[in-house]
């Protein structure tokens, strides 16, 4: 699928504001280059198809991170995993050193965990106070109250729940088989109303997802990610929905994105 097809899919969604980040990073640009400055795009540090699994041992990162920040294209630096038992360490220096970078060209990380408990990413987020986080996927694997937990200890941490749906993280749901947000949850978010957005992530088919230079279909599913989160979000007090649907995500990118066609309501 072409930038321009990918850009078609989020009009039809109304999408009005979207952070991407691709493998290799430069697809990001042209997503940003097809739809406008209401793309945001991050530089994520996968620089070949191995990239996801050995970014934190790869010399060329942090040369070429240094590079793409100082283009001033890219507004944000990741989205790139951290997995117990692969890496990267937590003291590594490559890590180390994407996220200095993110703090002095004042833009934000976006990191992956995939660990079974929240103080896993706790130290890095308390190590690095001037960084703002973008946790993606509410910790993957996590349930709320863990969740509740990381951002208490850490107020530089923003939460994303794109691929929490009944499709990707299956063993840790967000909602109900009737699509209505669990406790849990929903006393999480409202313990930290203004540090959850929502997302889709195009990542599909969910067996496919290591394949990560590879073109999938997840755009041609991007509907069916979007109407999961528009149903739990329509259970909420509409002023908390506001915040989760958008307005939490156009203060943390410094990004209003764009006016909903026709006047409808727009989703990030």
């Amino acid at each position: 699928m072409s930038a321009a097809e990918a850009v078609q899919r989020l009009d039809a969604q109304g999408v009005v504001l979207a952070m991407v980040s691709s493998t290799p990073p430069e697809l990001a640009l042209e997503l940003h280059e097809a739809g406008g400055e209401w793309i945001v795009p991050f530089w994520r540090p996968y620089l070949d198809e191995t990239g996801r699994h050995r970014w934190f041992y790869d010399p060329r990162v942090l040369p070429a991170a240094r590079k793409a920040m100082a283009s001033g294209r890219y507004q944000g630096i990741g989205e790139f995993h951290l997995i117990p038992g692969i890496g990267p360490a937590r003291d590594n220096a490559i890590l180390d050193g994407l996220i200095e970078l993110a703090i002095e060209h004042d833009v934000p990380v976006s990191i992956h965990t995939e660990a079974s408990d929240y103080r896993y990413f706790e130290p890095i987020c308390k190590r690095y106070p001037g960084a703002r986080f973008l946790w993606a996927h509410a910790g993957g694997l996590l349930p709320g109250s863990q969740v509740d937990s990381l951002l208490n200890a850490c107020p530089n941490v923003w939460v994303d729940l794109s691929a929490r749906d009944p499709w990707r993280y299956i063993k840790t749901p967000i909602t109900d088989e009737q699509g209505r947000l669990l406790p849990e949850w929903e006393a999480t978010i409202r313990n930290h109303p203004d540090r959850f957005m929502t997302g889709s992530d195009p990542v599909w088919p969910v067996e496919d997802i290591h394949n990560w230079a590879e073109a999938d279909s997840g755009w041609e599913r991007i509907g069916e990610f979007l109407d999961f989160h528009r149903r739990w979000l329509n259970g909420l007090p509409p002023e908390l929905e506001k915040k989760i649907r958008l307005s939490n995500a156009q203060r943390f990118f410094g990004n209003a994105g764009r006016a909903p066609e026709g006047g409808t309501r727009g989703n990030p």
